[in-house]
């Protein structure tokens, strides 16, 4: 969570609140996570299980919650599986509840996907498959879609607040900061049309779907935004190498085997050119470099525990020197 939310946050008086807004009791409540959001599950009065999440003007403004939630309906309304967004007692899609300090906690809620989180038994050739079918439905069907309202848009890629490493790491770290620029500026030549650019999940992974009877239901969709398609298949495969079901041993074996069902299961559903597929390195240093800013952003590096300051020294090197996120040669992917 970050770090001014966290100084606000008063869990009881926010959640009694939000009871009364949603319709359920404070004993029927379980806490999940607080990352990003603070995220519980609770069972409402007509006996059914949703997802309640709670975070704050210094991050999100209602209008780009809103945002967030026509572009749900929309896929679900095109036949992609995904948790809807429910309603508050009073018909809201976003309720607010000031903090006392000039600024306010939001609050939305959405359905509990059906199915399950995925196990050591479902990883492999057939999920990654699976995956790559759905992102590429979910891309294909991201090129119809409009923004109704403009103060509902999405950010670009380029706005991700968590890039902003000069905001959030320290000065001295100049070659970081070099680093970025460099790549952000290679980024900003790509071309961008409807075929290959537009609004995405761009935080897909194994942790935010559910399966359910070999079907992939997604949620969490907090970070979605702008992106070209290759970059959040790129965020994909960040992910699943940061944090496999079953680890590997060899991390470049590990990307052919995950990439080559995934890419199967994709073409089926969307068509990208394969001279994409050679900018995923750069787009998973941008991953790496988010990931840095993200944790300067949400952690005292004074009460940091070893672990974590070994995390960041680490990616720090990697990111200096420019090392590969996987040394795999995506080339062979191409056909």
């Amino acid at each position: 969570m970050h770090k001014e939310v966290k100084a606000r946050y008063d869990e009881q008086k926010v959640l009694k609140k939000a009871a009364h807004l949603y319709d359920f009791q404070l004993d029927q409540v379980t806490f999940l996570a607080d990352a990003e959001n603070v995220v519980y599950e609770y069972k409402a009065m007509n006996g059914e299980n949703y997802i309640l999440k709670i975070t704050h003007t210094i991050r999100r403004s209602s209008t780009y919650i809103l945002g967030e939630m026509d572009w749900i309906r929309f896929l679900s309304h095109h036949g992609i599986s995904v948790a809807k967004p429910i309603l508050s007692v009073r018909g809201k899609d976003v309720e607010t509840i000031p903090d006392q300090a000039g600024g306010a906690f939001l609050l939305r809620v959405y359905e509990k996907a059906p199915g399950r989180k995925v196990t050591e038994g479902d990883w492999n050739g057939k999920l990654f498959e699976a995956l790559g079918a759905y992102t590429g439905r979910m891309h294909q069907t991201t090129k119809r879609y409009q923004v109704k309202d403009p103060r509902c848009k999405r950010q670009e890629w380029y706005e991700e607040e968590q890039l902003k490493l000069d905001k959030y790491i320290p000065s001295d770290q100049t070659v970081v900061l070099q680093r970025k620029d460099e790549l952000m500026q290679k980024l900003h030549q790509l071309r961008i049309s409807k075929d290959v650019y537009g609004l995405v999940h761009a935080d897909l992974h194994h942790g935010n779907f559910h399966y359910h009877q070999g079907e992939i239901i997604a949620f969490d969709f907090d970070d979605i935004g702008y992106h070209w398609f290759i970059n959040d298949i790129s965020i994909l495969l960040y992910n699943v190498l940061w944090y496999p079901v079953i680890p590997y041993e060899d991390k470049a074996e590990f990307t052919a085997e995950f990439m080559s069902h995934f890419l199967k299961g994709y073409r089926q559903e969307n068509e990208l050119d394969d001279a994409w597929l050679a900018t995923i390195p750069d787009f998973l240093m941008l991953r790496h470099m988010l990931i840095y800013g993200l944790l300067h952003q949400a952690c005292d590096l004074q009460t940091m525990t070893s672990d974590e300051k070994a995390m960041l020294t680490r990616l720090r090197k990697e990111i200096e020197q420019k090392t590969p996120i996987t040394p795999f040669d995506f080339h062979q992917l191409a056909r």
